[in-house]
């Protein structure tokens, strides 16, 4: 039987329609299982008292590129290997080109140089690496091993700037305090006076506070763990579960449309993982705070370069077509230069690079779009 005798059978008007919706529902559980993994995970770790500098560096940043992670991960396990790889490229030029396209030219904004240098040079680091391991027409074996050992390294930095910037801020505020301290002898008296006075009510209070504690784990019942626990893996069953629904439904409608199924996972697969980058940049901004918004993309970029593709490369190679080295990766290299190398010499996003990501990204559609379509 050859695939449009199958199409005839099992893409019927009424079928069409359910796959549809189970392609949507796959995006749905991705989403809110995410959320609920993150929340349990921050509450686990606070349980466990993880510093949130930890939490920070690691757990939060790496929720961002959850969807596309369990998505490409389960297809590579699922042997659908080049929506794997076709999944993160593709949400790599959706984050920057649509998401932060958008926002450069709704509303134009200025970056910490600093921070922007380290993150940037980063992952154009990360991205000539990918590169070069893919030369060889295949991303496997020792190459997941080089990409996943970047992501640890990855997530020290992130640790290191958090913990450096957390020590600064509180050597700033000694400082302001030793200040105000020079120049009142007399409120240091006071200071030592009542200290010596209070020992005893300190002492009391130390007693108290372990008491607390104590209530604490209590309060903090078996009930609550079995109820966090079973939250926790609820939403990773949902982005796993979400993840199949997607990735069996969007080779349907690849065979619908009689397309590859690695275009499939470039274009509305990418698209439907990278909408919390996109909903964020656009609320970021909202908020008057755009400048976050090159951070997370940047972070994600980066995670899915090494996180994404390293992590689905240990289940199965990743084969790179003649579309990705001709097409994808050179609209990849382009769209990252456009946000890198003007934004590190004029310290902003402005308007006329956002026009060029949108119209990258656009460009990019409507030649998939001629070419499979």
């Amino acid at each position: 039987m050859n695939i449009n005798e199958c199409d005839k059978i099992f893409f019927g008007g009424d079928i069409v329609i359910i796959t549809i919706l189970i392609f949507i529902l796959g995006f749905i559980l991705i989403t809110k299982g995410a959320d609920l993994f993150i929340n349990c995970t921050v509450e686990i770790g606070k349980v466990t008292k993880i510093p949130n500098m930890v939490l920070g560096a690691t757990i939060v940043s790496f929720a961002t590129t959850l969807p596309e992670f369990s998505v490409s991960l389960m297809a590579s396990i699922s042997n659908h290997t080049t929506m794997a790889l076709g999944n993160a490229i593709g949400s790599i030029i959706c984050n920057t080109g649509l998401a932060l396209g958008l926002v450069g030219i709704l509303k134009p904004f200025k970056i910490d140089k600093k921070s922007f240098f380290y993150k940037s040079s980063f992952l154009m680091i990360s991205l000539t690496v990918f590169l070069i391991l893919g030369m060889d027409k295949s991303v496997g074996g020792l190459d997941s091993v080089i990409l996943l050992s970047m992501l640890g390294i990855y997530m020290y930095m992130n640790y290191s700037e958090i913990k450096h910037e957390s020590i600064s801020r509180n050597f700033g505020n000694n400082k302001s305090i030793d200040t105000n301290q020079s120049k009142n002898n007399n409120s240091f008296k006071k200071s030592l006076y009542y200290t010596i006075k209070n020992r005893k009510n300190i002492i009391k209070n130390k007693a108290s506070k372990n008491t607390n504690k104590i209530h604490f784990i209590r309060k903090y019942n078996l009930k609550k763990v079995i109820k966090t626990v079973f939250i926790f893996f609820l939403g990773l069953t949902m982005m796993l579960a979400g993840s199949k629904f997607l990735i069996e439904s969007g080779i349907k409608i690849s065979y619908v449309l009689n397309i590859p199924k690695g275009i499939v996972s470039l274009t509305v697969i990418a698209l439907g993982t990278s909408l919390p980058e996109l909903v964020s940049a656009l609320t970021a901004m909202k908020k008057g705070c755009s400048s976050i918004t090159v951070g997370n993309i940047i972070g994600a970029n980066t995670l899915n370069l090494l996180s994404v593709i390293g992590a689905s490369s240990v289940a199965n190679p990743l084969p790179v077509l003649d579309q990705s080295r001709l097409l994808d990766f050179p609209v990849m290299i382009l769209i990252i230069l456009v946000l890198v190398v003007p934004t590190y010499f004029k310290h902003k996003i402005s308007r006329m690079q956002g026009f060029l990501m949108l119209a990258i990204y656009t460009a990019y559609m409507i030649i998939l779009y001629k070419v499979y379509l």
